[in-house]
């Protein structure tokens, strides 16, 4: 493959591996109880599952996204159509799922808090898209931005832009804010051909050649606060160089989501995810099913996991029967294709 290939090749393995981790986790999502999971799925669960009945996601059939994988195929869907981000666009398609939604957890596919503070905001109170985000302290925001980064890896100042202010729409916390904007960088950085214990160092760099702060603009009423997120471009590295330290030894694998934290927040979730890029950089398959079969909010894990491997592996290091068995996965590989052409 020519150098431009490869990147699209990595380009297309995060969107796709986004997806793919997202779907392995709707049948096997938020088993805090170990024993319950392996009772339900067996000792390692490495395809796509179909819920069990009055769980999170009861209702979808394996292969199918959640409601979060959702949203990433609107950004996808939109991005792909209107040819690059198109804030108006995108929310114009979120709101019309907003619509047909009820505000609860089950009025369509499994809505989490997050998205609920949006409904509200939205559907209830009328505020305006740059007040609906939410304080949630969860991964949704962060797992929308590896489309964003598949479309504008190679434009630093349209990347950091669009990350931003996508982010801000459903999540305003500035720490989450902030640790979702440096995936998206990170994702870039790594479909650029950055491996992940140097690729903080060339978002620094680059940043500062180019006179860009690596900071999040909090919305008040006067003024706006901007508030730095680069302390969270920091883990990447660390994770690389513990997966890699003969002293640090953590097996299996899947034993480190306990390590990191089980439940939903980002903080979380995205050093687990960057500690199993990092142990498994170029093996897609070790990498998400080690963050899933760790349990807990295992479905974001995965995605996030799925986001980074894919940068690093390409589409086509993602297994085959992976692919074909994602719902839809003809027209979500024609999207993005398309973004990353």
């Amino acid at each position: 493959m020519k150098a431009m290939d490869k990147k699209r090749d990595r380009a297309m393995g995060a969107i796709m591996g986004t997806l793919v981790g997202d779907a392995l986790g709707v049948g096997p999502h938020w088993y805090y109880d170990l024993g319950q999971l392996r009772k339900d799925y067996g000792e390692w669960v490495d395809n796509y599952t179909r819920p069990k009945p009055g769980r999170f996601h009861s209702g979808l059939e394996a292969g199918e996204n959640s409601q979060t994988g959702q949203v990433v195929t609107i950004l996808l869907e939109s991005v792909a159509e209107q040819g690059g981000y198109d804030e108006g666009d995108f929310t114009a398609r979120l709101d019309s799922l907003l619509d047909t939604l009820d505000g609860t957890p089950r009025g369509g596919r499994y809505t989490d808090h997050a998205m609920r503070d949006v409904w509200q905001a939205r559907q209830v109170l009328g505020l305006p898209w740059s007040e609906a985000g939410s304080l949630s302290d969860t991964a949704e925001a962060a797992i929308r931005t590896p489309v964003l980064a598949a479309r504008y890896y190679d434009d630093f100042g349209k990347l950091m832009k669009f990350l931003a202010s996508n982010v801000l729409l459903t999540h305003r916390d500035p720490f989450i804010a902030g640790q979702s904007v440096a995936l998206g960088l990170i994702t870039a950085g790594l479909i650029n051909g950055y491996n992940i214990g140097e690729v903080s160092k060339a978002i620094f760099k680059f940043a500062r050649e180019k006179g860009f702060d690596l900071v999040i603009q909090v919305p008040k009423k006067n003024p706006k606060e901007e508030i730095s997120f680069a302390d969270a471009l920091l883990q990447p590295s660390w994770s690389y160089n513990a997966a890699r330290d003969p002293g640090i030894r953590i097996d299996p694998a899947a034993a480190a989501c306990s390590l990191f934290g089980l439940a939903c927040t980002l903080g979380f979730m995205l050093p687990a995810a960057y500690y199993y890029a990092s142990r498994f950089e170029t093996l897609f398959y070790e990498a998400v099913m080690s963050a899933l079969n760790g349990g807990g909010n295992n479905m974001a894990r995965s995605a996030l996991t799925g986001a980074l491997s894919g940068a690093q592996v390409g589409l086509t290091g993602i297994p085959e029967y992976l692919i074909k068995g994602l719902y839809d996965h003809e027209r979500l590989l024609g999207m993005a294709e398309k973004i990353t052409s």
